[in-house]
Formats: C-alpha cells, sequence, structure tokens
C-alpha cells in the first residue's frame, strides 16, 4: 500500500514541475500592439516575420471581421511547421450605440417614472367603487317566480300548504319546530 501511495505521489510532484516549466517557458514570441482601429503585430526576433494564412508578410491589421485569423512568425517563407502562432479574432459591431452616463440615468428614470405612472394608474382604477346595478330589465326581475302568502290561499294548483298549527299531524313538514 505505501508503494502505490508513493508512487502517486510522485507522480502528482512529476506533473506539477512539468506544468510549472510549461509556464516559465511559454513566452510570447509575437508582439501584439493596440493602435487607434489597428493592431500592430511584430516577432520579438527581427530576423522573423509575421505571416497570414496566404504566406502573405502582415505588419498590421486593420480592424475588420475578414482580418481574424491564425498568424505566425517564421524566418523565411517556405517554413512549413512554424512554431510561434497566434490567432487574432475580431468583432466588429457596425450597428451599436455607446452609451454615455447620461443616457443611462435618462433611461432608468423614465423607466422608474412610468412604472410609478402605471402604478398609481392601476391603484385608481381598482380603488373606485363599484356601481350598483340599478333596476334590471331582465325578463326574470319581472316576473313573479315565488307567490307570497296571499298567494297560498289562493293557491289551486296545490304548491303551497298551510301549515298545522295542531300537532295532530306527524308528518315532518307539517308544523314549524319549537324554539326553545
Amino acid at each position: 500500500m505505501s508503494r502505490v501511495v508513493l508512487l502517486a505521489n510522485l507522480l502528482l510532484i512529476w506533473a506539477i514541475v512539468v506544468f510549472l516549466d510549461c509556464i516559465e517557458g511559454a513566452e510570447l514570441k509575437i508582439k501584439v500592439e493596440e493602435s487607434a482601429g489597428k493592431v500592430t503585430l511584430s516577432c520579438v526576433d527581427s530576423s522573423f516575420s509575421v505571416y497570414n494564412k496566404d504566406n502573405k508578410i502582415v505588419s498590421s491589421l486593420e480592424y475588420n471581421d475578414e482580418k481574424s485569423g491564425e498568424y505566425t512568425c517564421k524566418e523565411k517563407e517556405d517554413e512549413i511547421d512554424p512554431k510561434d502562432k497566434i490567432y487574432v479574432k475580431f468583432r466588429k459591431c457596425d450597428n451599436c450605440v455607446e452609451l454615455d452616463m447620461t443616457a443611462t440615468v435618462g433611461m432608468v428614470i423614465g423607466d422608474l417614472v412610468a412604472t410609478v405612472l402605471i402604478g398609481v394608474a392601476v391603484y385608481y382604477i381598482a380603488s373606485q367603487p363599484r356601481a350598483t346595478l340599478g333596476t334590471s330589465k331582465k325578463a326574470s326581475s319581472q316576473m313573479v317566480l315565488i307567490q307570497n302568502e296571499a298567494g297560498a290561499q289562493s293557491d289551486s294548483g296545490g304548491h303551497y300548504q298551510r301549515l298545522n298549527k295542531r300537532r295532530q299531524d306527524t308528518s315532518e313538514y307539517s308544523t314549524l319546530a319549537d324554539r326553545r
């Protein structure tokens, strides 16, 4: 078991040493300088030149999407596998608007004012008292649906029956319940 732990530790130490060696040895051989409207590429070693993918010497690039690509430092044009490469990616926005502080503050204040106005309008609409309906012109409100007490005495159809005030009749609905 101790051999496995020892081998694992040695492997870990080796991986860390290789990683640190790669970091220290990774010097950029291509120098990039930004200026107004263009990027200048140059090799650190003056005997080398920067070539594009078409094997043409390039010194400066304008900000254009078409200029994106891989550029290499080579001593001569015929070199097949150069070691120093850089990939340049341009992203240009043609229809963009730059926001300054006053435009941003104006949009935020306008948004707040619109939100408050909408909130006040909703509050006033929701807090209005409900309108009561007066006389409704529905057919059901003009028609007598249930006849009143007076109609019960003259009811010939048998819809209503008088309550029995005497307790002799024991049917369920013949008398009212006593309240105590």
